[in-house]
């Protein structure tokens, strides 16, 4: 079995921070699994969310753009910088993917309230 190589980092949209910084059409177009974080002393923390998808780069343009999900649409366009940490699976069926977002979410718990915080948090 591969060895997970997961990346991380800090996500930009140039409508949601005051340096107008953008980075998320560097992010790749495959197949992944992924989740979106806080970020404290540089780490990944309080996950908000996790999924799989086709092509990472369109899904978290949508997160920033098309939101459905209240609390989430609030924390990725608020005055926090995202974390995305994710591992690309060219290769991998869909099933595959469920099956790791399955775990991701046992590990990390992600959660997010009506106005993006994690709830609990102080």
């Amino acid at each position: 079995m591969e060895v997970a190589t997961l990346t991380r980092t800090e996500i930009y949209h140039k409508n949601y921070n005051l340096d107008k910084k953008e980075n998320l059409d560097e992010l790749p177009t495959g197949k992944a699994v992924y989740g979106v974080f806080a970020i404290v002393r540089d780490e990944p923390t309080n996950c908000r969310y996790v999924a799989e998808t086709s092509n990472l780069r369109r899904s978290i343009h949508r997160h920033f753009e098309e939101e459905s999900n209240e609390g989430l649409k609030k924390f990725m366009q608020g005055p926090w910088i995202p974390m995305l940490v994710y591992e690309i699976l060219p290769e991998s069926k869909k099933a595959e993917r469920q099956a790791l977002v399955q775990r991701w979410q046992e590990q990390h718990n992600p959660k997010c309230d009506i106005d993006g915080e994690y709830p609990g948090y102080y």
